[in-house]
């Protein structure tokens, strides 16, 4: 697959640039994407929800998050030219949805705003994950998993600052407070990205015939690779573990019922964030060796790890060993789902990077809206929420299972002359 990158005509066009650029505006999105499960168990005490209603807002913001993956994949990869705008767009719609659902006065409007605030996330991933594929073929894992990497830093931020202010503010004055930093971010947004998705001898090129229902039908070919199908198929399962693992594990660090701990805010948020947020010392690095060695040499031991600790988070309890398995855990978290993505990216075309990474994105948005009432439906009638945690487990050896016997070619590629 070898890839010609032209030389940049600027800084902002220099892909190094870039993936710090996309890094921090990834890191951003997280803040806001992983600070909304630790005001779940604050929005449903506030507003007396019961866990099946918990899971149908969950469900809801998972389904959201889906659909807007598999329908704008084949379109990004359509308007190229208009990536800029578009992640722009996702800060600007951000600061919205959160001034939405700060008002939110009953379940209703509030279901709606977390459809809004489902959007801006879901939409990021796809101009910023096919640009990073197209300028470091020589380097996807790397690239892909640094991409992850801002998202981690923000993993860890966000449970924390939302942890910390919920100490001593109301849930709705402070996502009006999170409004603001959005609005901000999508000023920096426009002025270092807003030519993402130009290259340098576009100038020299006819402008491409926009067909959207002809990438549709591109994207649904892609399924005819049995690597492609199964690698999604491994996603999707994986990431159906990690939504029920996010999303209900604020419930059962802070509340006092069904098996929860009872922590404070603050101290779930601090346990929360070594679940999500450990990527940020291990994202690199195992993006570095799924470059150097392979992909299944890093996925499958990687995965099996993650559901052995995932299975001895109970007996823990509320003592040090937990922080250490929730930090073992995170280690592998988002880094792994990452790798997953490199390695899609290695097989499919070029020009269809959007569309692939909605195919992964958006199955597994989908398969997450009936998610969470099978977890509920766990947590009810199975042990509470720590029974949530074997359910984790099972899956996640179950995506390791899949991956062990997918076949995955020779990606590696020589880098760009000039990048």
């Amino acid at each position: 697959m070898a890839e010609a990158i032209q030389q940049p005509t600027d800084r902002r066009q220099n892909r190094n640039f870039i993936l710090g650029c996309l890094s921090f505006g990834h890191g951003v999105s997280h803040l806001y994407d992983q600070g909304f499960p630790i005001f779940m168990p604050a929005i449903q005490a506030a507003m007396g929800l019961t866990n099946f209603q918990v899971a149908f807002m969950l469900g809801i913001r998972q389904g959201g998050f889906g659909a807007v993956n598999l329908i704008g994949g084949a379109i990004v990869d359509q308007v190229k030219a208009s990536w800029g705008p578009i992640l722009t767009g996702c800060m600007i719609w951000a600061a919205l949805g959160f001034l939405v659902l700060a008002a939110s006065p009953n379940l209703f409007v509030l279901t709606i705003a977390v459809v809004i605030v489902s959007v801006p996330g879901a939409l990021w991933h796809l101009p910023s994950t096919a640009a990073l594929s197209r300028r470091f073929p020589d380097r996807r894992g790397f690239a892909i998993s640094m991409h992850g990497f801002g998202s981690n830093v923000g993993n860890v931020m966000a449970p924390l600052v939302a942890g910390g202010l919920l100490t001593f503010m109301l849930w709705r004055h402070i996502l009006l407070i999170y409004a603001a930093p959005a609005a901000i971010m999508a000023i920096f947004v426009w002025w270092s990205l807003k030519d993402v998705g130009k290259e340098a001898d576009d100038e020299d090129r006819p402008a491409p015939e926009r067909k959207v229902m002809a990438a549709y039908r591109e994207g649904l070919t892609m399924f005819k690779n049995p690597m492609v199908a199964t690698l999604v198929l491994a996603a999707a399962i994986r990431g159906v573990a990690n939504n029920a693992l996010f999303q209900w594990s604020p419930f059962y660090l802070k509340n006092a019922t069904d098996g929860g701990l009872d922590m404070g805010y603050f101290t779930a948020g601090v346990h929360l964030a070594l679940l999500t947020g450990m990527g940020i010392v291990s994202a690199p690095f195992l993006g570095y060796l799924s470059d150097r060695f392979g992909r299944k040499q890093v996925l499958v031991p990687g995965l099996i790890i993650a559901a052995i600790l995932t299975m001895f988070v109970v007996s823990a309890g509320d003592s040090l060993m937990l922080a250490v398995l929730l930090g073992g855990i995170g280690l592998f978290s988002f880094a792994l789902q990452q790798i997953i993505l490199a390695a899609l990216l290695d097989v499919v075309p070029k020009g269809t990077e959007a569309t692939a990474s909605g195919l992964i994105f958006g199955i597994n948005g989908l398969l997450g809206f009936g998610s969470p009432f099978i977890a509920a439906y766990i947590i009810e009638n199975m042990g509470g929420y720590g029974s949530i945690f074997y359910y984790v487990g099972v899956l996640t050896i179950v995506s390791a299972l899949i991956i062990s016997v997918i076949p995955f070619p020779n990606y590696r590629v020589q880098k760009p002359a000039a990048a």
